[in-house]
């Protein structure tokens, strides 16, 4: 049976918010950190997630978009990809994935983070004078 966005709402409201207010990014990453890998968190089972879905249900992911696109590449050397590795990528997996800090398991797949991916990296510049071409 798959599950809902609403579905995985309602779980994370059980688990982890369960004064039924959203918590700012800010108090999510104060929080103590999920025990374990998470296995008290039932797995995603709704299949691919869409963008709009993933900026609902997490809206920081639409402002590291917007920091994605709004990159100026300078110099004589420009490298996305050390960008993304130092910068974005350790943001992003806190938004969502495996080592996502809340506890919806809709933003905790591998779904939300493989299109959350493909969405923030694909709008970074392309490298240029790095070892990366």
């Amino acid at each position: 049976m798959q599950m809902t966005l609403q579905q995985a709402n309602a779980i994370e409201q059980a688990l982890f918010n369960t004064d039924g207010e959203s918590r700012s990014m800010a108090e999510l990453m104060a929080a103590a950190p999920l025990s374990g890998t998470g296995q008290d968190v039932p797995p995603w089972t709704g299949g691919e997630i869409s963008w709009d879905e993933l900026v609902d249900l997490e809206p920081d992911l639409d402002q590291m978009l917007e920091v994605a696109r709004t990159l100026q590449p300078g110099g004589r050397r420009w490298c996305s990809n050390e960008i993304w590795g130092a910068v974005l990528k350790p943001q992003l997996l806190r938004l969502v994935g495996w080592s996502c800090l809340r506890r919806n398991p809709a933003l905790r797949s591998s779904a939300a983070y493989s299109a959350a991916y493909r969405r923030i990296y694909d709008a970074l510049p392309a490298c240029y004078g790095c070892s990366c071409l």
